[in-house]
């Protein structure tokens, strides 16, 4: 073979792997769903996680084990709070999700949760404090716009201290 025949396939080959390169990705028509209804989510891993978040002003963790659980929690919260933009199974998911108010709502909830981790970290109670009370907040605004009725699912958490018994 030639060099002139070599340059002529070497730039041919070249050229082929910069238009496949630059060919846009196919499209995935597969969304992205969760294996559960967003009230699962709720009810099993939000309560879960934020309960003692938004309770640690009231039983102050006392030892390092405490602080650490409250972080593990916080983390926790943090990513349900990321799963709760993904639609799951329930009747309203897709609604919910697709709802600019729902998206924010879930933004807020993660990071109101990550202001929890580092308060967790520094075991500080006043900012661990805060930090429950602003989840306290999204969580009634949320469900002030969305759910006026807590979804329970019968997997009941604790009531917030500051909820009405």
């Amino acid at each position: 073979m030639s060099i002139w025949n070599c340059t002529k396939l070497i730039t041919i080959m070249i050229s082929t792997i910069a238009l496949v390169a630059c060919n846009e990705a196919p499209e995935n028509t597969e969304e992205l769903r969760l294996p559960i209804s967003i009230n699962e989510v709720m009810a099993s891993l939000i309560n879960h996680s934020a309960d003692p978040i938004w309770i640690a002003a009231w039983n102050n963790p006392t030892n390092d084990r405490d602080w650490r659980e409250l972080e593990h929690l916080a983390r926790q919260l943090q990513v349900g709070g990321s799963l709760l933009s993904i639609p799951g199974t329930g009747p309203a998911d897709e609604a919910w999700t697709q709802r600019n108010e729902w998206q924010e709502y879930s933004e807020q909830l993660s990071a109101a949760a990550a202001r929890a981790v580092n308060a967790a970290r520094s075991q500080d109670i006043e900012l661990i404090s805060r930090a429950g009370d602003e989840i306290v907040d999204i969580c009634e605004s949320c469900h002030i716009d969305f759910k006026p009725d807590l979804p329970t699912m019968n997997i009941f958490g604790e009531l917030s201290p500051t909820a009405e018994r």
